[in-house]
């Protein structure tokens, strides 16, 4: 099995990236990744509140909701994370009961072509140290007018494991659209990873970083990385 870090390295540009699991110690933990090519988009910053994360502007410049939304929301026993306005879309739909799976069937690519993003997100139930169904997916586009809804489901996160997926697997040149998830390994404790994942992105196009601890109902203790 891969393991994270080198998943999150496998490629010049992975766009955006997350990740949820259990360390090497079994503890829950999230992880959400930017990069950009672009210098909009690489003035962008991770900004951690107690509930929600916030993808925002440097400067205080004007929104895009392409790449200025709510990245994660934690709530109880629940968190969700993922690179656009539909987070906040799921974490509604999942308050009212609305399985995540069934969800997602109704988010759409982002509306940027001709790449056509996919918009991916995670989550899961947290019981303490158990991630409990746990999904990791996205709406990726098939054809101009197909949307695809890869997803992975697991009804409890293991230990030293993951769910990751990426909106791209290319290059900054040649940008190839991904949105297909997997399980790799996770081989160190949480806290460790920041620097790890940090260290593997293209210092040319990182943005920013979060690694988040779920062993807490809200987002204290998170790890930022950033240019």
């Amino acid at each position: 099995m891969a393991t994270l870090v080198d998943v999150v390295g496998k490629c010049e540009y992975p766009g955006r990236g997350l990740a949820i699991g259990r360390d090497s110690d079994g503890l829950p933990f999230a992880a959400y990744w930017l990069t950009g090519r672009s210098p909009a988009s690489q003035q962008r910053e991770l900004v951690v509140s107690a509930q929600e994360i916030v993808v925002q502007e440097l400067g205080g410049g004007g929104a895009d909701e392409l790449r200025h939304y709510t990245a994660a929301i934690r709530d109880e026993d629940w968190f969700i994370v993922g690179n656009g306005t539909h987070v906040s879309e799921l974490a509604g739909t999942h308050a009212d009961c609305v399985d995540l799976q069934v969800a997602l069937r109704n988010i759409d690519y982002e509306p940027d072509p001709p790449i056509r993003t996919p918009r991916i997100f995670a989550g899961a139930v947290v019981e303490g140290p158990e991630l409990l169904d746990v999904v990791v997916g996205s709406a990726r586009s098939y054809s101009a007018d197909q949307v695809q809804h890869p997803s992975l489901f697991l009804r409890r996160s293991e230990e030293a494991t993951a769910g990751v997926v990426t909106t791209y697997s290319g290059t900054s040149a040649q940008v190839t659209t991904d949105g297909y998830p997997s399980v790799v390994s996770v081989e160190v404790e949480w806290e460790s990873l920041p620097d790890l994942l940090w260290s593997r992105l293209d210092p040319a196009l990182r943005v920013g970083l979060v690694v988040i601890p779920l062993i807490t109902e809200t987002f204290e203790g998170s790890i930022l990385r950033s240019r």
